[in-house]
């Protein structure tokens, strides 16, 4: 329904998308203090495959030294 909604009010659609990249940078921040995928899912309510996707950036960025900074 939502995304319906979208379609016809520009307004919700941006507020849509200011959400979803809200969600993913708290995801990309909890996984940085080590924060388990279950947990993380009862703070965001997502599903499992868009936290293991975005997590996997926050392991190859520490990984690389790229939170050394």
């Amino acid at each position: 329904m939502a995304g319906k909604l979208a379609e016809r009010d520009p307004v919700l659609a941006e507020l849509q998308t200011i959400r979803t990249v809200l969600q993913d940078l708290m995801i990309l921040e909890c996984a940085r203090t080590g924060m388990k995928r279950e947990e993380l899912r009862r703070i965001v309510p997502v599903n499992k495959t868009r936290i293991s996707r975005i997590m996997k950036h926050a392991r190859k960025a520490k990984g690389n030294g790229a939170d050394a900074a």
